[in-house]
């Protein structure tokens, strides 16, 4: 397994390893929705901020930010280790997508900074 996170995480990937493949495949619905909600509230947020500047709201769109990359990062560790376990061939199985074939900067509605965006074609990529 080679996937090094750059953002602090609650586990490596060694011990990621070391969970069964429906602990892992639940973690990542987990965060999933948690990242649905944190990118939604983000444009609730943007839209407040595009009206008025107020610090409190700016203070929580900077952190939401740093989580969404966080969380991000740790659904894609998460499925690195589940294609470690299953083959990316099985990832569908469990509702998971494989990973991009191309590189996020190539990809519409991908990742972007770390963080999932949604396209209207596609949906939330991951």
């Amino acid at each position: 397994m080679s996937f090094q996170p750059v953002h602090p995480q609650p586990f490596t990937p060694a011990e990621a390893a070391q969970l069964d493949v429906g602990t892992i495949v639940a973690e990542i619905a987990r965060l999933r929705n948690s990242l649905s909600h944190l990118i939604a509230t983000q444009g609730e947020l943007r839209s407040a901020l595009a009206e008025e500047e107020d610090a409190d709201l700016r203070s929580a769109l900077d952190e939401n930010e740093g989580v969404i990359a966080s969380q991000s990062e740790r659904v894609e560790m998460l499925r690195s280790v589940l294609i470690d376990k299953v083959g990316a061939e099985s990832l569908a199985h469990y509702g998971i997508e494989p990973p991009p074939t191309q590189s996020p900067a190539q990809t519409n509605g991908s990742v972007a900074n770390g963080a999932p965006t949604a396209s209207e074609d596609e949906g939330m990529h991951l």
